[in-house]
């Protein structure tokens, strides 16, 4: 989990970035086709999904810690990069789905390109109007998934500034603590509302629709299991080994 400090920005910060997350989102003009709406569509939903099985992962896998403490001890490092391997590709999958970049496959985006679709002659003719659309629907979306909802705001400068990019000056200080503080809570609702508008417009869309967990979920159960059965074997192994 993103945990970093949240502190009140130092004086004399460049502000470039934090600046350019207002901006946009943006219609998604290289849209020709209705083929490649839906495509696109389909990617956003598979992204959103990718996202939450990474994150359901790492709870589980951290939850399983108290049942299976000895287990995963046995190797403290390695659990310890997984964890935090499925922690940054949650957030930088997030990252890119609330991306507010021109020209970027972000939710934003695609949510522009929808709701501004009637002004724009080529959007017009894919047949984007469709029953159950509404636009003040569209915008309500719109709104949760922008830079200026707080939650959004703190991911992407995270992102822009940590993971997707590493801002030299804050390596040069030594400190990453000026960064916003990202919870589990955050996450977690950023997962379930990239889940909810990505399925939502799927199914208005005709699109075929992902599960919201990925078959073999519990595969780690599994794994940890032999774990613990070899560690039983080399048990029995040493103390057959001390009768002697």
């Amino acid at each position: 989990m993103m945990t970093l400090s949240r502190r009140s920005n130092p004086p004399g910060r460049d502000d470039t970035m934090q600046k350019g997350m207002s901006k946009g989102p943006y219609v998604l003009r290289t849209i020709k086709s209705r083929a490649q709406f839906d495509w696109l569509l389909d990617h956003l939903q598979t992204e959103a999904c990718r996202a939450g099985d990474n994150w359901h992962l790492r709870a589980a896998l951290d939850a399983a810690l108290t049942d299976y403490c000895r287990e995963i001890n046995q190797t403290p490092v390695f659990w310890q990069l997984i964890n935090q391997a499925l922690q940054d590709s949650v957030v930088l999958r997030l990252g890119r789905l609330y991306d507010p970049s021109k020209g970027a496959l972000s939710l934003g985006n695609f949510l522009r390109t929808i709701q501004d679709h009637p002004g724009n002659r080529t959007l017009a003719a894919l047949g984007l109007r469709v029953s159950g659309l509404e636009i003040a629907s569209v915008e309500a979306d719109l709104k949760d998934v922008s830079a200026d909802d707080p939650v959004v705001s703190r991911l992407m400068e995270i992102r822009n500034q940590y993971l997707a990019h590493r801002q030299a000056r804050l390596v040069s200080s030594g400190t990453f603590a000026s960064l916003p503080e990202l919870r589990q809570i955050d996450i977690e609702t950023l997962l379930d509302t990239a889940c909810r508008i990505a399925t939502k417009y799927s199914h208005l869309y005709r699109r075929p629709m992902l599960s919201q967990r990925i078959l073999g979920a519990d595969d780690y159960r599994h794994m940890i299991t032999l774990l613990r059965l070899g560690l039983q074997s080399l048990d029995a192994k040493h103390a057959a080994e001390l009768t002697f």
